[in-house]
This record gives structure tokens, C-alpha cells and sequence, in this order.
């Protein structure tokens, strides 16, 4: 029986970046989540889209932020940022974009910490105006926008970010 060592990671990882690259890029719409892999896929940070060519993220330092797409994969090991679809098509909430904005503009910060607080917290944040939730990874992320977005699949961004 083959096993994943903590080593294949990044290579399966890499493995399917190059494969979405073949697949047809899709344009996130304000209130899409996105997200990145961090450290070679073993972790990934998430956000939400709010048009413009912007995201709003809950960073490391605890700050919500908008930034580019650029600067939201700066300084990590991705190759594509995914977008939430139903299918081919691309899933937003035009009320998470809103909120998120509004959290990056007032509040500007929120204490972050990787097990009770992290990006991936934020959309839950967003949508429904509850802080404590229980995304603290990526899969939970997704079972939660499949929840509430009907999102089953993640596609590339087209990585022409200008």
C-alpha cells in the first residue's frame, strides 16, 4: 500500500497546480472566497474577493486587510489562487463582499490566533456576523461555503492578475 510521507505533499500539490493550469481559468466575482497554499500546500490562507481586483483577508498580525491578488500570494509558495464555483461556475454572496469591506474599513484588526481565530474564520465572520466558528482549516472552510454558497468545486483564477 503506497503512503503519503510529509514530503509527497508539496509535490501533489504541485502536481495539481500544473493540472488546474490546464483547465479553463475562471474570474472570481465580488463575495467569491478565495484561497492560496502557504508552505508548500502543507497550509493555506483564504479570503474573500470583493471586486476591483481586491481581497480582504485576515492576515497573520491579526490585521483585515484589502490587497491585491499579487500581494495576497506574496512571500508564499502558490502557483494559482482558487476560486468557490458550483461546477464551472463561480459561487459569491454579495453580502460577505460587503461585510468584508466593512470589517477592513472599521474594524481593521481582530485577534488572531491559529487554532480560534484565523483567515479561514473570516468568511463564516462575514456571512453571518459570527466571530467563534469552527473553520479552523481549509476543508472546514470548504464544507462551510458548500454550505452556504453551494460551492462544490475550486477553480484557478486566471493568473492575469493585472
Amino acid at each position: 500500500m503506497w503512503k503519503l510521507s510529509p514530503f509527497s505533499i508539496p509535490l501533489l500539490n504541485l502536481f495539481e497546480g500544473i493540472l488546474d493550469s490546464c483547465r479553463e481559468p475562471v474570474t472570481p466575482k465580488a463575495g467569491s472566497i478565495v484561497y492560496c497554499d502557504l508552505a508548500f500546500g502543507y497550509v493555506e490562507h483564504s479570503g474573500v474577493y470583493v471586486g476591483n481586483n481586491k481581497i480582504v483577508h485576515l492576515n497573520r498580525r491579526g490585521m483585515i486587510e484589502t490587497v491585491t491578488p499579487k500581494q495576497f500570494i506574496a512571500g508564499t509558495t502558490a502557483i494559482n489562487i482558487y476560486v468557490s464555483c458550483k461546477d464551472s461556475e463561480v459561487t459569491a454572496d454579495s453580502i460577505v463582499a460587503e461585510n468584508a469591506i466593512y470589517y477592513a474599513e472599521l474594524i481593521q484588526s481582530d485577534d488572531y490566533n491559529l487554532i480560534l481565530n484565523n483567515c479561514h474564520h473570516f468568511f463564516f465572520h462575514a456571512k453571518t456576523g459570527i466571530r467563534d466558528n469552527s473553520d479552523i482549516t481549509l476543508w472546514l472552510l470548504k464544507d462551510t461555503c458548500n454550505t452556504y454558497m453551494q460551492s462544490n468545486t475550486w477553480r484557478h483564477w486566471d493568473d492575469n492578475f493585472d
